[in-house]
């Protein structure tokens, strides 16, 4: 897709009088390199929005191979084909893969195109109202940050923010370029920073289209795409920059432990980039200790051993955050930061002495005395074990009778009386049946409450 899109930039310089068709393709190369990125449009869903006034716009609308010239809506409604372009003073190139429109003096308000467009497409726009960004240096590493500076401008002068209510801002992204090579491979869009042209930090002025602020590249090293936004209530201008590479940080830090309590932590800097002038270098940062203290450090002498020593303050987390300012070989100055250490000490391991090295009177004293010995086998073991028993016995009776539903005299079986069979006697009979005559417990019985005839 790279290749395809060099070549067709190529035929539209071609096609624009840039460069002659006749000219050698390395010519013509050449002078792609030179040629600065114009504003774009953004496309949403196939859809952009021209602004008032815009002089002309070229298109360059990939679309999927084998599917047919994209159409054009207007704001009015109408629709622009390939066929019907020149009736609309139209200049369009109809390739097998895209579409190359030029359109002079566009109808401002919201265009649509139909047709399988893929994301790679571009809207450039030709106007007096455009966006200017400084050039990145080169070459950038991680952590590295540096001051940069957008212009909005209107034609040869900056445009006056003041009409405009809100205060305008300009938003900075990473884009990976997905490139299998690099370690960002897969990480999409970063938003590196927002300059707001409010006259605050970096920014001199308030509202005078110019945005001044502050780059830090910590987001890691690779091939990236530089993308710079600007929106307004009346348009909106992007910009997007040749991919550049960032390259992973010129030092690596290293924390050597302290071998002993008494003994200091080494903190020690090594070198890693081969694009560095090493007897440049400059370190300056703190140590935030486990109590909470934080002490500055500084190595301000060119030239001299990259380590100093930290202060051992037992156990626990040691933070460091480093500054390092340097010169690359091509006379660049460079300010970064490192990213932050943290360094955990932990609680030492001691190994116990041993029980024959002691001291006499430390082993005296861990002897038991004689009269623990006497307390030791005078225990009384067997009424331990009765107690327990009883217990026991006890607990299983109480759980039988709740499950039985018995009484507790059940198990006092002493008490139980035999019972004796004693013949009755003949008045015990008589005295008896009178006794069972006034006793009537027959439910048949019925009782007679007729009255007497008399």
């Amino acid at each position: 897709m790279a290749k395809l899109a060099r070549a067709l930039f190529i035929s539209l310089l071609c096609w624009l009088g840039v460069v002659s068709a006749q000219e050698p393709a390395q010519s013509g190369f050449t002078m792609l390199e030179d040629l600065p990125v114009g504003n774009q449009i953004p496309l949403l869903d196939n859809r952009f929005r021209i602004d008032d006034g815009i002089e002309s716009i070229t298109m360059v609308l990939f679309r999927r191979p084998g599917t047919a010239s994209i159409v054009l809506v207007r704001p009015d409604g109408s629709k622009i084909f390939y066929n019907t372009a020149k009736q609309h003073d139209i200049r369009w190139h109809d390739a097998p893969t895209y579409d190359l429109i030029e359109i002079t003096k566009p109808m401002p308000g919201p265009w649509q195109a139909i047709g399988r467009i893929l994301p790679e497409s571009k809207i450039l726009v030709l106007t007096e109202v455009e966006l200017k960004v400084d050039p990145l240096p080169e070459p950038m590493m991680v952590g590295e940050t540096f001051k940069l500076t957008a212009r909005l401008l209107d034609g040869e002068s900056s445009v006056d923010a003041r009409e405009f209510k809100d205060i305008l801002t300009l938003q900075v992204l990473f884009i990976s370029t997905n490139n299998k090579d690099y370690e960002n491979f897969g990480r999409g869009i970063i938003e590196v920073a927002t300059f707001r042209d409010d006259g605050r930090g970096y920014d001199a002025s308030a509202r005078d289209g110019i945005f001044t602020g502050e780059i830090n590249l910590s987001f890691g090293a690779g091939e990236w795409t530089p993308k710079y936004i600007v929106k307004t209530p009346l348009y909106t201008r992007e910009i997007e920059q040749a991919p550049v590479v960032i390259a992973p940080a010129p030092v690596s830090l290293q924390v050597i432990a302290a071998a002993s309590e008494q003994a200091t932590h080494l903190v020690r800097f090594k070198p890693a980039s081969e694009l560095v002038d090493t007897t440049s270098l400059l370190f300056q940062g703190h140590v935030r200790y486990p109590d909470g203290e934080m002490l500055p450090f500084a190595l301000t002498e060119p030239g001299q051993a990259m380590e100093f020593t930290m202060e051992n303050r037992g156990p626990g987390s040691y933070i460091l955050n480093v500054g390092v300012f340097g010169q690359m070989l091509d006379g660049r100055e460079f300010v970064l930061n490192l990213p932050e250490e943290r360094f955990l000490v932990t609680v030492q391991a001691k190994d116990a002495p041993a029980l024959l090295e002691l001291p006499e009177e430390l082993a005296a004293t861990l002897e038991l005395p004689p009269e623990a010995e006497s307390v030791t086998a005078s225990f009384p073991w067997l009424w331990v074990i009765l107690i327990n028993m009883l217990i026991l016995f006890t607990g299983a009776a109480a759980i039988w009778l709740v499950l039985t539903g018995r009484n507790l005299s059940v198990l006092l079986f002493w008490r139980k009386k035999k019972a004796v069979a004693v013949a009755p006697t003949s008045s015990q009979t008589t005295n008896a049946e009178p006794k069972k005559a006034q006793k009537n417990n027959d439910p048949d019985d019925i009782l007679d409450l007729s009255l007497p005839d008399d």
